[in-house]
């Protein structure tokens, strides 16, 4: 028995599989066809700190498909500015291994996968906005965060109820200005960013996004902070009216 198998593109992502099978006996088989489909599908790309959806196995109007590990690899590398050559792509905890031209449709790509960017030289932290965003975050809002998790186990402490009573209403105040104060930095910290100057005539498109998006995630990191620092503030109240005896534990 001969097999021969070939693939033949239809369109998009529909494919047809022609099987001719010839025996060496009486008879023929005639030759038969199997269509079959290969769905596209969003994946989310990871590169620093920058999140990224990439539609691969289709064909978007206007847009140029991305049905390999090579035209995904140059994609990523277009999105983020990072080194084609140099960058590795991790999935599932694998990283993606083969030829430019193997299909995408044989690595078992799921709806919503995550592809890790290792490696590459990245030309985003050269750039003075995305650089002026890193700063601030290293140096502010990384201590936002240590702030809050110390007005928290405070907090905690004073619930625990060791210290003798007149001490402990005295040591409620003290938070309640702790936690107050709180607040009132976080916004400092979103004046700050808003007015910053991320983007200029010569930022490229791509950059700018980038930068946007970066001042985006450290925002919400900071409203992520004030939620958590309203709900503290009104477990210390709660606590406090305890002790003046307005709420019957």
């Amino acid at each position: 028995m001969k097999l021969t198998i070939s693939n033949k593109k239809l369109s998009k992502n529909v494919f047809l599989l022609e099987k001719c099978f010839e025996f060496s006996f009486s008879f023929h088989l005639a030759p038969f066809s199997l269509i079959f489909f290969i769905p596209a599908m969003k994946i989310t790309v990871s590169c620093s700190s920058v999140q990224t959806a990439v539609d691969i196995l289709d064909e978007p109007e206007g847009e140029e498909s991305i049905m390999t590990i090579g035209q995904l690899r140059e994609r990523i590398a277009s999105d983020n500015d990072v080194d084609v050559e140099t960058m590795k792509l991790l999935h599932r905890g694998k990283f993606l291994q083969g030829e430019a031209d193997v299909s995408l449709s044989t690595m078992n790509f799921k709806e919503n996968d995550k592809i890790i960017v290792m490696g590459g030289k990245n030309a985003m932290a050269d750039d003075a906005g995305f650089k002026m965003l890193m700063q601030y975050e290293k140096h502010n809002l990384s201590n936002l965060q240590k702030t809050y998790d110390v007005n928290l186990h405070d907090v905690a402490d004073l619930e625990r109820g060791f210290l003798e009573k007149p001490k402990q209403v005295e040591m409620g105040k003290k938070l309640e200005k702790k936690v107050k104060f709180f607040n009132e930095e976080a916004e400092r910290h979103l004046e700050t960013l808003d007015g910053m100057n991320i983007i200029t005539d010569a930022t490229p498109e791509n950059q700018a996004k980038r930068n946007r998006e970066k001042r985006k995630t450290l925002v919400n990191g900071i409203q992520t902070l004030l939620n958590q620092n309203d709900a503290l503030l009104r477990r210390l109240e709660q606590y406090q009216k305890i002790l003046n005896g307005e709420i019957l534990e």
